[in-house]
């Protein structure tokens, strides 16, 4: 059996971002080349061998949509297919793609949206494969009350005793979001301008998930964006959602992606598929066994799993929708987050693309 070690350097984000000031035509040559390198990868995912074994670094988060993930690596998922993983385990989805560009990591979990920010910043990014989402139809769902339907992952949270409402009541209040200009900051701002606030007044403070909850309790911040588990011990203490941004904003699709350099797919191509493949039994996983994916984010959290019971688990996609990747990217460039024009075919690996 050969085994293939790949060894990586940490760079600067701030030096990757001046490499790449721009989206180039060199740029879009090499996603062209990244087509046709992929579309000549042999490998198979029923077909699942070790025949090479390669170590892979994945930069993740130890929240609820990771689970689906972290469990398909306790069953031997990703060992199947010759993959040995290493996960190196940050505090927000901005420490991901800093991760990956920056050659920290092989493959980082991200928001579709940050990754938008990213190639809108000429960084040379290819989603290897979709992950956790939105499911198919939650928001009329989720505004019939629908059984089932009525939470999501992702919310917007203020104390017991505020006087805020609706989000259209931030405005000119201090809100912490998980990101600059990415998925939880342009969706805070989308229902705070829906709720007739003014998205431009509020002060917006970047933290993790579970540091932006303690902060709210800390009364450092007026309103928290957070998410599946931090948002449990809130809820659990009094505080109230007044808002499921992502959903709303989004409505359904595919919200978080499995993200490489461009460079390392075309050295890495049937790494790339192997990868690819394994996701997809981890997304069946999860949409199959929840409570193995509460218990599974438990144990990452170090929490007691009955903390977790009524947790919401996110949607697992196994291809890539495009219809829904095409909207969140015209939704983000209709708020000005990016200016970039990004042909969304040229940076998808043929193997993860769905109808």
């Amino acid at each position: 059996m050969n085994r293939t070690l790949r060894k990586t350097s940490a760079i600067t984000a701030s030096a990757v971002i001046t490499v790449f000031s721009c989206i180039t035509p060199a740029a879009e040559a090499a996603e062209n080349e990244m087509q046709k390198v992929m579309a000549a990868v042999k490998y198979e995912c029923d077909a699942p061998n070790q025949d090479t074994t390669s170590d892979v670094s994945v930069a993740a988060l130890p929240i609820m949509s990771n689970g689906a993930m972290f469990a398909a690596d306790n069953q031997g998922i990703f060992k199947k297919h010759g993959l040995q993983i290493e996960f190196q385990t940050v505090s927000g989805l901005p420490a991901t793609i800093t991760a990956v560009q920056g050659g920290a990591v092989d493959i980082a979990f991200t928001g579709t949206v940050a990754t938008f920010q990213a190639m809108d910043r000429g960084i040379e990014l290819t989603f290897i494969a979709p992950f956790a989402g939105i499911a198919p139809g939650y928001w009329k769902k989720m505004q019939a009350g629908e059984k089932g339907y009525t939470r999501e992952i992702n919310a917007l949270l203020v104390a017991p005793d505020s006087a805020i409402k609706t989000p259209g009541d931030l405005s000119g209040k201090t809100v912490v979001v998980g990101d600059v200009k990415g998925q939880s900051e342009l969706t805070t701002r989308y229902v705070i301008k829906k709720h007739g606030g003014d998205p431009d007044s509020v002060k917006y403070v970047v933290m993790g998930f579970a540091d932006a909850v303690n902060a709210l309790m800390a009364g450092q911040v007026d309103a928290a964006y957070s998410a599946e588990p931090a948002i449990v011990k809130a809820e659990q203490a009094g505080y109230r959602i007044i808002s499921w941004p992502g959903v709303e904003t989004l409505q359904e699709g595919p919200t978080s992606a499995f993200v490489a350099s461009t460079a390392w797919v075309l050295e890495n191509p049937e790494v790339a598929v192997r990868f690819n493949c394994a996701i997809r039994e981890a997304t069946a996983l999860g949409r199959e066994n929840p409570d193995l994916v509460r218990k599974t984010t438990a144990e990452k959290q170090n929490i007691d799993p009955a903390e977790l019971a009524n947790a919401v688990v996110p949607y697992y996609y196994s291809m890539l929708d495009m219809k829904g990747l095409q909207r969140f990217y015209s939704i983000e460039k209709d708020a000005k987050f990016i200016t970039a024009d990004i042909d969304l075919s040229s940076v998808v690996i043929p193997q993860a693309i769905g109808n």
